[in-house]
């Protein structure tokens, strides 16, 4: 039992203890854009509120508060480094994707441009730190045909999570550097944590790499949808991107009853060939994309787990959509994939046609590629044209390659 004195000592430490909580609390500054004037009822222009809470929370970051409603923005918000030195994000916190939303009515520009480097030189590798966007969704059907929903540079440890992202012209989110204030485009990249976040009917990437090699290392993607993404669900030129338990969905149109695209893929690895390196790609879905499922122009020490491939002609195109599952060495002759493994692919085919799971698109620099216990369901009846593996018979006699089916089937390559 606690004795008396026992009792006294603890309610006079919780007693110190209470206002030091509260002085810290209250060092964390917080704006609400209502009280800024921004109308949530979506009939009069927000932007200038929007803009006024970030200039106020830029120095030294804050919580940028946007109660439920709907936000006209007629012009795109910028959230700038205010000096050179480092300094804490903003968190622009919704209270839902559904019931928070950015309406973007803006002819060119995106919703949100985060420029973490300095407008000019010297540069460092300080930017902004943390922050993030939580729990709302960025509409841009209302907006014009060349605008994103965030263009991102220098941003490090932020957070995108619970947030939709729809109907733009462009992109949905776009990763950019600035080679004119450093010609390494590593000064501008930017590590970032996507979450249960949702990005659909963009008439071009839900997400690109736009602006040269490792401009965007180590994202994650967790739970993340990429669904009628016109251009294709995600274009990846910098490394160590990893995606968990996402789905890329019908990448090649933007509306079910549009005309498609000439190719899309659901996910593409394009940089050179040591920055497109380890990535991981594990618990995905694929379902119904244009060209094919996976698309790798460079590629090396990367592994793809468990993942679900399906093919079908859901928007009648008379044929099997995509025509393959994984293509390896896209593009061009200078395409190249090296020591890339796929475990536990599962493929299943809706109805029947011409398909092809892996294809090898270029064997002089596709090699050490090992594929093992595939699946294959075949849901057509018997009308189903399958090639498991095509291409790659020719370079395995000097190339490393080890297929290994769950059906028995084995092939190996050269070593």
């Amino acid at each position: 039992m606690t004795s008396p004195l026992r009792r006294r000592l603890l309610t006079l430490a919780l007693a110190a203890a209470w206002p030091l909580a509260g002085r810290a609390a209250s060092a964390v500054r917080s704006v609400d854009v209502t009280d800024l004037g921004a109308d949530r009822s979506g009939q009069r222009d927000a932007s200038a509120a929007f803009q006024q809470a970030i200039d106020q929370l830029a120095e030294g970051g804050g919580v940028l508060r946007i109660p439920a409603g709907t936000y006209r923005l007629e012009r795109s918000l910028s959230w700038t480094l205010p000096g050179t030195g480092r300094t804490s994000g903003i968190s622009f916190q919704g209270e839902g994707m559904h019931s928070t939303v950015l309406r973007y009515v803006g002819r060119s520009g995106p919703l949100l441009r985060v420029r973490g480097l300095p407008a000019q030189g010297p540069v460092s590798t300080t930017f902004f730190w943390g922050g993030g966007l939580r729990a709302l969704t960025l509409d841009g059907s209302g907006a014009g045909p060349e605008c994103d929903a965030l263009e991102l540079m220098g941003w490090w440890y932020g957070e995108i999570e619970q947030c939709r992202m729809m109907g733009f012209g462009r992109h949905g989110i776009r990763a950019v550097s600035d080679l004119a204030i450093n010609r390494n485009p590593d000064f501008s990249a930017s590590t970032m944590f996507v979450r249960s976040t949702w990005i659909e009917r963009c008439g071009g990437w839900g997400f690109i790499d736009d602006g040269g090699v490792q401009v965007s290392p180590a994202w994650s993607w967790d739970r993340c949808v990429f669904v009628l993404c016109k251009q294709g669900g995600a274009f990846v030129q910098s490394s160590s991107h990893s995606y968990t338990k996402c789905s890329f969905s019908a990448c090649g149109w933007q509306h079910e009853n549009a005309a498609p695209a000439d190719q899309a893929f659901g996910l593409y690895f394009a940089g050179a060939l040591t920055a497109t390196s380890r990535q991981w790609v594990e618990g995905c879905e694929f379902d119904n994309n244009l060209s094919a499922h996976i698309g790798a122009r460079f590629l090396s020490s990367s592994s793809f787990t468990n993942n679900r491939f399906i093919f079908n002609d859901r928007y009648r195109l008379g044929r099997l959509c995509p025509a393959a599952g994984v293509t390896l060495g896209h593009g061009d002759a200078r395409a190249a994939v090296r020591s890339v493994e796929f475990r536990q692919s599962f493929f299943r085919f809706d109805q029947g046609g011409q398909a092809v799971g892996f294809d090898w698109a270029n064997t002089a620099n596709v090699r050490d590629v090992e594929v093992s216990n595939s699946i294959f369901a075949d849901n057509s009846g018997g009308k189903l044209a399958l090639q498991r593996y095509r291409g790659f018979e020719a370079a395995a006699q000097r190339m490393g390659y080890e297929i290994r089916d769950r059906d028995g089937d084995a092939s190996r390559g050269a070593r």
